[in-house]
C-alpha cells in the first residue's frame, strides 16, 4: 500500500515541476534584452528593411510588451459586450 504513496508524489512532483518550469521560462523570455542587430536580422528574414527610427519603435513596443506578459493559462478577460440598441432611422 506504500507504493500508492511514491505514484502519487511522483505525479504531484511532475505537475508542479511543469508548472515551475513554465513559470520561469516566461519570466526569464520576458526579461531578455534583444540587440539591435537581432531585430533587424528577424525583420529582414520577413521581408522588411528598418531604418534607425523604426528599430527603436520596435524596441520600445517590445519592451511595452514584455512588462505585461499574458497569463499562462487562460485569463483572457472578456470586454464588457453591451451594445447599444439599433436607431431607427
Amino acid at each position: 500500500m506504500q507504493w500508492w504513496f511514491l505514484v502519487i508524489g511522483l505525479i504531484v512532483g511532475l505537475v508542479a515541476g511543469f508548472f515551475l518550469a513554465a513559470w520561469y521560462l516566461r519570466r526569464s523570455m520576458a526579461n531578455m534584452e534583444w540587440e539591435d542587430k537581432d531585430i533587424a536580422q528577424m525583420a529582414k528574414r520577413m521581408g522588411m528593411n528598418l531604418n534607425p527610427r523604426q528599430l527603436q519603435l520596435v524596441k520600445q513596443q517590445m519592451k511595452k510588451a514584455s512588462a505585461k506578459p499574458a497569463p499562462l493559462f487562460g485569463g483572457v478577460k472578456k470586454k464588457n459586450s453591451k451594445r447599444e440598441p439599433a436607431k431607427k432611422r
